[in-house]
């Protein structure tokens, strides 16, 4: 059985797979109402499960059945868990915010809620590493017109209107993003100029009834699925491992990313405009005297310019789009270097060898293999 507190297609979708494989009658009751009536008949041999709910923790905990656990409730049950990877999905986030120029990024208080608590750590390991910060607001735990109060408040501090700022907005879920955009498109504010809003999840389902597209970070929802019924299956087979309390962490795809945050976090306009022109043209081959020319500015002017506002220079920046896309390129696809290179803008493989390099500190090949071995075993391993 697949037991949620909320239903979630992909989950369910990955589970599913799994179970045919192994020829599973699999049920997948969508609500705590229709998990009342199934729970006081069903007898199955194992479950994949969120133990939230004291309901579904009392009546799991007089089976004695293969669990696996889907949450991070503290419960005494000694059953293995599959988690998000959180931490790894607050670094992701912080990449790219830091992508766009944020050096600050704002979040709502946790509270309690476990998941959200390790992405809010790993969000902030990652920007104070980084030389960033991460601002976490105190006058909800949930999106409320007190939010934007306070973001008003906090600018007023620092002697603007919060219609005259760029800020970065990290939402726990996609569901919070939807709210955030909705509250902030309420109060007049620009997305993503005043505030980019990125969410966790890429639920395709919220971001098809937004006006605009949402940035989220792709958890894999089906892969988590997919693992946790490998996972159930290995229980199946050996019982003994049922009382392992071990976590097992599954790690986010990446950065699906949108009009959301589709700004960079600069108040010269100048600065802006050649960085969107940039973002469009790296692949062309272009240089600092290309930016000045398309920005009608000296390359005195532009390099003065991004000194005051921002933190890489027009050439740094070039080469950043350049390694960011040829990273993307090497974890997607199947691309041979010379292709790779022609479509990102360098004029050898042995720049963009010597370029990547300099980044990730390692090679192409390297870093390929070992983003297929992360891939290999989101999808499989448990």
């Amino acid at each position: 059985m697949l037991l949620l507190e909320w239903y979630d297609y992909r989950i369910h979708r990955g589970v599913a797979k799994i179970a045919r494989q192994n020829g599973w009658q699999l049920n997948c009751p969508k609500n705590l109402t229709a998990n009342e009536g199934i729970l006081k008949d069903w007898n199955g041999d194992g479950c994949i499960t969120l133990l939230e709910n004291d309901q579904t923790l009392g009546y799991l905990r007089q089976l004695k059945i293969p669990l696996v656990d889907l949450g991070l409730r503290q419960h005494r049950l000694k059953v293995p868990r599959v988690i998000t990877d959180n931490e790894s999905i607050g670094k992701l986030a912080g990449e790219h915010f830091r992508d766009f120029g944020h050096r600050e990024v704002f979040a709502l208080n946790p509270g309690k809620k476990g998941m959200y608590i390790e992405r809010l750590a790993g969000l902030s390991k990652y920007l104070k590493a980084d030389g960033g910060r991460i601002h976490v607001l105190e006058s909800s735990e949930d999106i409320k017109h007190e939010v934007i109060d306070e973001l008003k408040t906090i600018a007023s501090g620092r002697g603007y209107a919060l219609e005259e700022m760029s800020i970065g907005f990290f939402a726990y879920q996609d569901t919070m993003a939807s709210e955030m955009i909705s509250l902030c498109l309420r109060h007049e504010l620009r997305v993503p100029e005043n505030v980019a809003v990125l969410g966790v999840d890429n639920d395709d389902l919220i971001n098809s009834g937004l006006t605009m597209g949402l940035s989220s970070v792709d958890s894999d929802q089906e892969g988590l699925g997919a693992k946790a019924a490998n996972l159930l299956q290995t229980l199946l087979d050996d019982p003994a491992k049922s009382n392992s309390t071990k976590i097992y962490r599954h790690k986010p795809i990446g950065v699906v990313a949108r009009r959301s945050t589709d700004c960079f976090a600069v108040r010269n306009s100048l600065v802006a405009n050649a960085l969107h022109w940039i973002q469009k043209n790296y692949y062309r081959g272009i240089q600092a005297t290309d930016v000045a020319e398309a920005v009608g500015v000296t390359q005195q002017g532009l390099q003065k310019a991004f000194a005051n506002s921002y933190s890489r220079s027009p050439g740094q920046e070039i080469r950043h789009q350049r390694v960011q896309a040829v990273a993307h390129l090497l974890s997607t696809t199947d691309a041979k270097l010379v292709d790779i290179a022609a479509n990102c803008g360098y004029y050898s493989v042995n720049s963009l060898i010597n370029s990547f390099r300099s980044t990730f500190k390692t090679t192409p090949g390297k870093f390929r293999q070992q983003k297929r071995i992360e891939h290999g075993k989101s999808k499989h391993s448990t």
